[in-house]
């Protein structure tokens, strides 16, 4: 039996379907005074006035947006989802301290940082007046309380970088009720966008427990943004309300609602039957299909995201390293772009780093498809009549034909390659574990900003303990993690890419345009370009 977990808010749900059934009356005028022309006037004029305080009476209809997911949070603890569709699930319920962008820092929970001149303290500031969900306050307490969570290493939680800077931890103290301190072992250029993404969660409703893991409270989403729970059923749906005490003003949209559809196939079919005004486009021929629909608009911008597929240090296949160089001299980046994606949705990855992520470097030679070596390696590693596998996420764009168009090019060098789909929850415990019975999987990472941030976490264990790295390449992670100038951490970096292309651990494939369409009522959502969407719903409307 599935189980679920529900949260209604009946009460506010009903008195806004029930709310604006008023009346209004007129008040009955003397036929003496109907008689005369002021009578007459007086008597449309009052009939008038009756009928704009009626009109004025009725509310607006309630406005929703529909977002299509194809897999579900298992909870709705923000430190506890890693994976794209639960981050954006989660977005509207949870606000970071800031944003670090290119350009310009967007202050949310924040009200200011401050850096000493040698880099190893923080003073961060929380606004004034910021409340939960459920009214309480939030302060430094909360923050302390969510560090505290993030250095429990059995949690699990996101949020390790920001307790650790290389192995050493980071110390931290409450200076007054909106203030923290924390000071740093040592100087990172990296932990001032490592600070502003951490989620806060409050430490009134887990009573103060730092351990977290399996906490009922991880299921109640009371959270800090412009949203609050209404309604939340496992693998079904997520309804989240309006907050109207939201500190940057409620948003103008009423209701979100975020629809469990695995089927990239049904979300469209939910677009085009009105149940649902967003859909991630994954082809040129639906971007063409839309873009030239009134009824819709498309938005477009570089995802910032690395979809790659990786090889498992734990299968034996690997002991004759002959047979990832052989896989490699195979693969085509152009191919596989121009038939999983199509024109004008990707670009081909030379490295590790995407091509939205800090330090990346594009004068990088990537991986290069050498059709007779492949052939050559096969021969010498005997693996003509071998069969190796291939997982990937049957619920991610672009994945399935990704997997088809490596399974044909592995085949026109000797090599048969199974090809397994499995859904978001089954992939994820499937190729983030230690099982040594397949070779390969595909998967992709957001990439956007500081590669100790987006990145690091791939290769120390953090997201998952597969992928194969040199003590030389981890100690060029914990270098430029450490050093504090541009300079020194964009040599390092240069270092990074070029020794994880030579280590032959991971085979960078794209980095995909982000792409979606809404219904044409939908305004605001190119407002803030960053994945994953939406950073601020405050800046969405719906006409």
């Amino acid at each position: 039996m599935r189980k679920f977990f529900t949260v209604l808010l009946a009460a506010s749900l009903s008195a806004s379907l029930l709310a604006g059934c008023g009346s209004g009356s007129q008040e009955q005028t003397t036929a003496a005074a109907e008689t005369t022309e002021t009578g007459t006037t007086a008597a449309a004029s009052d009939e008038t006035t009756a009928a704009a305080e009626t009109t004025a009476a009725a509310p607006a209809e309630a406005t929703n947006l529909t977002i299509p997911s194809a897999s579900c949070v298992a909870n709705l603890n923000p430190l506890l989802e890693g994976m794209k569709e639960g981050v954006i699930m989660l977005n509207p319920l949870y606000d970071p301290l800031y944003v670090k962008d290119v350009n310009e820092t967007r202050y949310y929970l924040a009200e200011s940082y401050d850096i000493s001149e040698d880099g190893t303290v923080y003073t961060l500031k929380l606004k004034d007046g910021l409340t939960w969900h459920d009214g309480e306050a939030i302060t430094a307490d909360d923050m302390i309380f969510t560090l505290d969570v993030c250095s429990d290493t059995n949690n699990g939680a996101a949020g390790t970088n920001i307790v650790l800077v290389g192995e050493e931890p980071v110390s931290y103290e409450k200076t007054d009720d909106l203030t923290v301190t924390i000071t740093l072992p040592a100087p990172s250029a990296s932990y001032a966008e490592l600070l502003g993404t951490l989620t806060l969660i409050p430490e009134h409703v887990f009573e103060g427990n730092t351990s977290i893991t399996g906490s009922q409270a991880n299921l109640l989403g009371i959270g800090s943004g412009p949203y609050k729970l209404s309604e939340f059923v496992q693998d079904q749906y997520l309804v989240v309300e309006k907050y109207e005490d939201y500190y940057m003003g409620a948003p103008s949209i009423d209701t979100v609602t975020f629809r469990i559809i695995s089927d990239m196939a049904a979300q469209e079919v939910a677009l085009a039957n009105g149940e649902v005004n967003f859909l991630e486009l994954a082809n040129s021929q639906a971007v063409a299909k839309y873009s030239s629909d009134p009824n819709y608009t498309v938005v477009q911008y570089p995802e910032g995201r690395v979809n790659y597929m990786a090889v498992n240090k734990f299968c034996p296949t690997f002991e004759d390293p002959r047979v990832v160089e052989a896989v490699f001299a195979a693969l085509n980046q152009e191919e596989i772009i121009a038939g999983a994606y199509g024109e004008g949705m990707a670009v081909p990855a030379n490295t590790i780093l995407s091509n939205a992520t800090n330090y990346y470097d594009s004068t990088i030679e990537g991986y290069k498809q050498d059709v007779e070596k492949a052939k050559a390696l096969v021969a010498e590693a005997g693996l003509e009549g071998k069969t190796m596998t291939l997982y990937f996420n049957s619920e991610r764009v672009y994945m399935k034909e990704t997997a088809q168009i490596i399974q044909q090019q592995l085949k026109n060098v000797g090599i048969t390659l199974d090809v397994i789909p499995l859904e978001s929850a089954g992939f994820f415990e499937k190729v983030f574990g230690t099982d040594s019975d397949y070779e390969f999987y595909l998967n992709g990472y957001g990439a956007n900003g500081d590669p100790d941030n987006v990145i690091y976490g791939m290769y120390n264990g953090i997201w998952g303990v597969n992928l194969a790295i040199s003590d030389e390449l981890a100690a060029k992670w914990s270098d430029a993690r450490s050093v504090f100038t541009d300079e020194e951490r964009a040599a390092l970096y240069k270092e990074i890419q070029e020794m994880t292309r030579d280590e032959l651990t991971c085979y960078p494939i794209a980095y995909p345009n982000y792409v979606f369409v809404t219904t044409s009522n939908i305004k605001g959502t190119d407002t803030i370009k960053r994945t994953p969407i939406f950073e601020d719903y405050t800046k969405l409307t719906m006409e």
